[in-house]
């Protein structure tokens, strides 16, 4: 009887660099892949723009080090584009990545927080939130609107995290074992892959949703 192969949890990563012409400055996409094609972690350089089959996220970096967008492939998901607002003072610091999901812009968009004032987005607009602390990754809130819930949103909210901290050195994304009911079905509806980077459930937390509108 064969024996079953061992899941795969971790992807490698291939680096496809977009030359525009002369004088254009050359854009860098990092594309994460879910596949046994190289070893588990590895950076690899690859010519041409095409993305390798497995792939899970493509983040894209300009010349100055700029992401402008982060396309994650789950096409059952809903079409979102981002907002990214830091929050230097924070203690410890930390980032917020709003989600919205209309067309205004295209999917995977980011925004950073001055683009989105000068085109005067408002948070009234979003459909779900995360909040995490980029020197750890640790994750610390994790919020969907309820009209937009179990579409896959929360899914590919966090994995456009993952990908912008990736794509600037930073520490893995990742959950502690503190969640809400909601946390600990959408863990549980994860992918092995990505369900391991979130410990045991060891503290139920109160819900974010205020009483009567989930």
């Amino acid at each position: 009887m064969p024996v079953a192969a061992e899941p795969l949890l971790r992807g490698w990563y291939a680096r496809l660099r977009e030359d525009a012409g002369p004088g254009a400055p050359v854009r860098t996409t990092l594309v994460a892949v879910l596949s046994r094609d190289f070893p588990a972690g590895a950076l690899v350089d690859l010519p041409g723009h095409r993305r390798p089959a497995g792939w899970q996220l493509a983040v894209s970096v300009d010349a100055g080090g700029r992401i402008g967008a982060v396309e994650v492939n789950l096409p059952q998901a809903p079409l979102l584009w981002y907002v990214e607002l830091p929050e230097p003072d924070a203690d410890p610091a930390a980032t917020v990545l709003l989600a919205f999901s209309d067309s205004r812009y295209a999917e995977g968009r980011l925004l950073t927080e001055d683009e989105a004032r000068a085109a005067r987005i408002g948070a009234d607009h979003q459909v779900a939130a995360v909040r995490w602390w980029p020197a750890s990754g640790l994750v610390h809130q994790l919020y969907v609107a309820p009209a937009h819930r179990r579409r896959g949103v929360a899914g590919k909210l966090v994995q456009a995290a993952f990908g912008i901290q990736r794509a600037r050195g930073l520490p893995d994304l990742h959950g502690d074992g503190r969640r809400t009911d909601l946390g600990e079905t959408f863990r549980r509806a994860l992918p092995d892959y990505a369900a391991w980077r979130l410990d045991p459930w060891s503290q139920r937390l109160p819900p974010m949703t205020p009483a009567g509108t989930e």
